[in-house]
């Protein structure tokens, strides 16, 4: 039971319960939180930062395949009881089935632009290509998110 009320207003700003689910699944590093989720670099810096103040995740070193080793964060004892009930709510399905719909989104939103203008035109390369969706169902996942 969280009895801090900080805690309780951190875990409610954007991102922070989303970074805490994927920290849940396996030590992250910041690239890998980076890479998957739908934040700006900043944003995720500063909920790492701050969740490891509020003792929801620790940093540690880990050897990575390639010999070297990387800062990864993993949950403390306070960080997994809140995993635990996020689990019980299956709230990584629905933070997966949210960043696919962003991307989508965003994928139909530059085809239109790519559509509307014309090749040669300076901005063309700002039009960001395909994002690339997380390689399961998406259109199922989108299913059991409206209908649950």
């Amino acid at each position: 039971m969280i009895e801090d009320k900080q805690i309780i207003d951190f875990l409610q700003r954007k991102g922070a319960l989303e970074i805490l689910v994927d920290i849940g699944d396996g030590p992250k590093r910041h690239t890998d939180l980076r890479e998957k989720l739908l934040m700006s670099s900043s944003t995720i810096h500063e909920r790492l930062t701050t969740g490891m103040q509020l003792d929801l995740w620790k940093q540690s070193l880990q050897e990575q395949p390639s010999g070297v080793s990387a800062k990864v964060y993993e949950l403390t004892d306070l960080g997994l009881e809140v995993w635990d009930a996020a689990k019980k709510e299956d709230l990584r399905r629905y933070h997966m089935g949210r960043r696919d719909a962003v991307r989508q989104v965003r994928n139909a939103e530059n085809a239109v632009l790519r559509e509307v203008s014309p090749q040669d035109a300076e901005w063309w390369d700002e039009i960001n290509s395909e994002i690339e969706i997380e390689s399961f169902e998406t259109q199922k996942r989108l299913d059991e998110y409206f209908t649950d």
